[in-house]
């Protein structure tokens, strides 16, 4: 990924000349590539994931995280040939760069050494020389050595991409991915119509924003991947971050005075559960079957080797006039409640003319030195 920051922040920074047609179309891939490595940064985004990062998130393998990296390798163990006893005896297979070659900025010393470098030289001898036809040959020399080198990976790749689909689509990935193309669509207007390079570096207050999205970003897509995945719900369960029990009773009627004096519904509900529960009452849950519910932790009470969890909910259920009996579980209904991500809002950053000089603001104010000069001047009159 940080190759291809790189080559961004190299090529959209290149001069257009008119009379090089190619140049503009240089400058436009570097402002795609910063784009793109950018959303990468954000979690959630579709708009460029590494594909050993987006396996890792449905399998787990025997290796390392470092090892995982590896797309050879990685799909080795959860996906082993026919032929394997196992995937690990697949992955030791794959490790051998004579039959899985790497792939990518950093390829191996000896294919560069020995096949590239020869024929980078022969094509420089034959520009200097204004041989055309040797410039051709050696280009179409090339051209068959890289599709050879990167043929397994590309086969790879298509393997990876068929694991993947035959997974389930997650209900939250329709509305991510929506976004993403609105996001793609302004893009394409700020090139059309302004078409500047971004800046080489954020100033403060874009870097503030920035940090600020990421972090909404990533709390926002933590959420939603609780809400979609049982197997990032049962991570979850293990660390205290949630637990699932039985609904064993529920109050549809209970209601309570709120601070106008107004009567407002708040059901309440028992959950039975064997996890431990080390929240304390207040805490706010969500739970992945009613999604636009809120929950608030009333009371947590041991009792014969399981918790009872009473519940109470806050958000979703409607109003006294128009109650929304769709949140309401039914009782012996199983369900898993995890801490509920709390309400976001963008802070509030000043403009840029607001923060002092070492931030980017206006420079600090130089102190007059007008009349020391007229005094200067004055006593070498």
């Amino acid at each position: 990924m940080q190759h291809l920051k790189d080559l961004g922040d190299d090529l959209r920074f290149r001069s257009v000349d008119d009379q090089a047609p190619g140049s503009r179309a240089v400058q436009c891939l570097g402002h795609w590539l910063t784009y793109l490595t950018d959303r990468a940064d954000l979690p959630g985004s579709a708009a460029l994931i590494p594909m050993t990062s987006f396996l890792g998130m449905h399998w787990i393998s025997g290796q390392s995280p470092l090892e995982d990296e590896d797309l050879a390798t990685l799909l080795a163990w959860i996906d082993p040939p026919r032929h394997a006893a196992s995937g690990r005896d697949a992955a030791l297979e794959a490790e051998d760069p004579a039959t899985h070659r790497p792939a990518g900025p950093a390829t191996d010393a000896p294919f560069d050494n020995d096949h590239l470098a020869p024929l980078f030289d022969a094509y420089a001898r034959a520009r200097r020389r204004a041989l055309d036809h040797e410039q051709t040959r050696t280009l179409q020399e090339l051209d068959r050595l890289l599709a050879t080198y990167l043929q397994p990976t590309w086969d790879l790749m298509w393997q990876a991409y068929t694991l993947l689909q035959a997974l389930p689509e997650a209900k939250s990935t329709a509305r991510r991915w929506d976004h993403e193309r609105t996001v793609f669509t302004d893009e394409c207007i700020y090139l059309t119509q302004d078409g500047r390079p971004r800046p080489a570096r954020d100033n403060a207050i874009a870097a503030a924003v920035r940090l600020a999205r990421m972090e909404h970003a990533a709390v926002a897509f933590a959420a939603e991947r609780t809400a979609d995945d049982p197997f990032v719900r049962a991570e979850l369960r293990t660390t205290g971050k949630a637990f699932g029990g039985t609904v064993t009773t529920i109050d549809a009627e209970h209601t309570l005075r709120g601070p106008s004096g107004r009567t407002q519904w708040r059901p309440r509900l028992t959950v039975s559960t064997p996890d431990p529960v080390p929240m304390e009452p207040g805490q706010l849950l969500a739970c992945h079957t009613y999604r636009s519910a809120r929950y608030k932790i009333c009371e947590v009470t041991p009792a014969d080797g399981d918790t009872l969890v009473e519940l109470e909910i806050t958000a979703g259920m409607g109003t006294m006039d128009r109650p929304n009996h769709a949140v309401l579980p039914d009782a012996g209904a199983f369900l898993v409640f995890t801490i509920a991500p709390a309400p976001y809002r963008m802070p509030e950053f000043p403009a840029r003319e607001q923060t002092p000089w070492t931030h980017g603001g206006p420079p600090a104010d130089q102190p007059d030195h007008s009349n020391e000069d007229e005094g200067e001047g004055e006593e070498e009159q």
